[in-house]
């Protein structure tokens, strides 16, 4: 876990500016395909197929490949070549800026040398912090999966960047969407999100590219927290806890469950570019 991606460290260190990220994302948008649009591009799956396949794992917790299987009747065999040609092919953002040529390789080189002891410090920071957490393995498991959802749904790379105690306060311009989870223990997931990835969620839980109204934006993103709190009673379910989800909430003001003596953990998170915040209450 890191709290930036290397576009953004480069961006902040000054050694590019946000012309030149915007032109390496759009580089490696159009280059790195994902497994359902490779395996159309070999007639393994007609287009349908793939939308069918995407829209399933942007709300489960099965990898690619497993519902690639299961719903596209790939094989084995033709599964590892197209993961094969999607590595080969994967342009990372450094590539990106140098085909660009906004930096030389061996100027992406230093900068990643440089970054890369900058994010193993920050693991090391997060993992610590998590160590440190009552029911450490609720709130990582929480987290995790909100992380996991929140990327599949919005189709960017999330990072946390802050794990620690707090106080549940709702953001100025966010909208909270909230889960209780009872049964063998309580606890409450509240999922903080700004208009724009609002927006980004719902078009991904919608399944379409076209502008969403407000209403239909704040259905959908209940129903990403509902998912992230069915995939969590599925995963504690192992590690003995019996629990199912209450129906999910919206809200633009805190509200937490167990009233103002609640002690909350709150993750701070990017999606891209824009920032959101997971707040986890367990009684």
């Amino acid at each position: 876990m890191s709290s930036m991606f290397f576009g953004q460290y480069l961006l902040e260190k000054g050694i590019i500016n946000r012309d030149a990220l915007l032109d390496a994302i759009e580089r490696q948008r159009i280059n790195n395909k994902s497994i359902p649009e490779l395996a159309v591009d070999e007639g393994l799956l007609a287009p349908a197929q793939a939308d069918l396949i995407s829209s399933i794992f942007r709300l489960s917790s099965r990898t690619i490949e497993e519902i690639c299987t299961s719903e596209g009747g790939l094989t084995a065999d033709a599964l590892q070549r197209l993961l094969d040609k999607q590595r080969s092919n994967r342009m990372l953002i450094g590539d990106a800026l140098v085909q660009g040529g906004h930096l030389s390789a061996d100027q992406v080189e230093a900068s990643h040398r440089t970054f890369r002891d900058q994010e193993e410090r920050e693991r090391q920071t997060l993992e610590a912090d998590f160590d440190h957490l009552e029911e450490t393995s609720i709130v990582r498991t929480c987290t995790e999966l909100t992380l996991r959802h929140v990327s599949r749904v919005g189709g960017v790379p999330v990072k946390l960047s802050e794990v620690g105690v707090a106080a549940g306060e709702l953001e100025e311009g966010s909208i909270r969407f909230a889960l209780n989870v009872v049964g063998s223990t309580r606890l409450c997931i509240a999922l903080d999100l700004g208009h724009d990835l609002l927006m980004r969620v719902a078009q991904g839980m919608l399944g379409s590219p076209k502008p969403v109204d407000l209403e239909a934006a704040l259905d959908a993103a209940c129903e990403l927290v509902n998912v992230v709190g069915g995939n969590a009673c599925t995963h504690l379910e192992i590690m003995g806890h019996r629990l199912r989800p209450e129906p999910p909430t919206w809200s633009r003001v805190a509200a937490p469950a167990g009233g103002p003596s609640t002690t909350w953990v709150r993750a701070r998170a990017m999606a891209g570019d824009d920032p959101f915040e997971l707040n986890l209450a367990v009684d």
